[in-house]
């Protein structure tokens, strides 16, 4: 029998295994389905990347310097620093006032957006850039929400920017997320920038597979494994539409927002115009994710009501031919203890013999990349503390 088996082959299976194989350590890693990456996962469809839910690199996540020094993010490309607030007919550009000056501050001209907002932005982004991210974690936590009424902001500019930006990060609506969460997310943004790798979010699982010895890798493996004290989590969950479409729809590099309280549309992005591979030559990708009271899976909702509702938020008639509908019930844990990720964690290996154990992965810090690769080193530190 071998040393160490791993149960689980998301980013934290997948990290473990990793640092394992470079120390030349005997291990197994199983996965019960019939892919690697867990959450990260993407189906590839007549040329187009099609990633379960959308989904980014945050490239200042500091836990991705794993993969940053082995070359596997090299290739990343970003969004634009802002994103676009559709209302009404209307689309304007709230970008980073310091990274897209002068053109951040167009965003005056949205009647739901103050001065004093762009004064609070900077000020916020000020206040947390150079602090480091585990103080975020620290102290006794309040909602995203109340955070940021307590730092000034107004309420049409979190309806308007806020709630649907971090919706799509946090997959719930009412911004009730630790504020610790929020400080971190919005520092690795002011740190850094939101990626896309060639060929979809799967890319990153795949390469770290392809590092490793094909011999210790078991997919469609048997769940017959139990840890002591584990409980099943709870999980918001995501819906996206795919769309091909002939431009980037005036979108170009920035996401576009809901900023109404309307309809069962998120935000929408092109792909594409990040990294060309998510879509053939002559094609872009149109990705529609959803509110998640619209992701709920008792939604039944066609794509041509969402197509309709695309065009309703970009006041154009778009021509679009519907690729596939991704949901996803189990896209983020909602009960993890948000903590930063690198303390003690309250799952122990379990021997099953004589010189070896079993690490289970999948209860992390938070719901985050950064979270699941630090899970994933605290493995394979607890191995090499046997």
């Amino acid at each position: 029998m071998p040393d160490v088996q791993i149960y689980g082959g998301g980013i934290a299976g997948l990290t473990a295994a990793l640092l394992l194989e470079e120390q030349k350590q005997t291990y197994q890693l199983y996965e019960t389905q019939s892919h690697w990456g867990g959450k990260l996962q993407t189906t590839q469809q007549d040329g187009f990347a099609l990633d379960h839910g959308f989904q980014v690199i945050q490239s200042a996540y500091p836990a991705l310097e794993i993969y940053h020094k082995r070359g596997y993010l090299n290739d990343a490309l970003a969004f634009g620093s802002g994103a676009w607030l559709l209302s009404n007919g209307r689309k304007t550009l709230l970008a980073d006032p310091l990274r897209e000056f002068p053109r951040g501050l167009a965003a005056l001209g949205h009647p739901g957006i103050k001065l004093n907002d762009v004064f609070q932005v900077v000020k916020l982004r000020n206040s947390l850039i150079n602090q480091s991210p585990q103080t975020f974690f620290r102290g006794n936590p309040i909602t995203t929400l109340q955070y940021l009424q307590s730092c000034g902001f107004s309420q049409s500019f979190i309806e308007s920017f806020f709630k649907p930006f971090f919706t799509g990060i946090f997959l719930e609506e009412a911004l009730n997320t630790p504020h610790s969460m929020f400080q971190f997310v919005f520092w690795a943004l002011a740190k850094g920038n939101a990626c896309l790798l060639p060929g979809g979010i799967q890319t990153l699982p795949n390469r770290i597979v392809a590092s490793l010895n094909p011999n210790n890798l078991h997919l469609n493996a048997s769940p017959d494994y139990r840890a002591e004290g584990r409980t099943l989590q709870k999980h918001f969950a995501t819906q996206a539409h795919y769309f091909a479409v002939d431009t980037h729809l005036g979108l170009v590099k920035f996401i576009g927002l809901n900023a109404t309280n309307h309809g069962n549309i998120n935000l929408i992005a092109i792909p594409s115009a990040v990294q060309s591979g998510y879509a053939p030559n002559g094609k872009h990708l149109l990705c529609v994710s959803l509110k998640p009271s619209s992701s709920n899976g008792l939604a039944q909702i066609s794509p041509s009501q969402i197509l309709t509702e695309v065009e309703h938020l970009l006041s154009t008639k778009i021509s679009a031919q519907w690729l596939n509908t991704l949901a996803v019930p189990q896209a983020l844990p909602s009960d993890t203890p948000y903590l930063y990720g690198d303390e003690p964690q309250p799952e122990t290996p379990t021997s099953n013999g004589p010189g070896n154990a079993l690490y289970a992965t999948g209860n992390i810090a938070n719901p985050s990349l950064n979270a699941a690769i630090l899970h994933g080193m605290s493995l394979y530190s607890s191995v090499n503390c046997r």
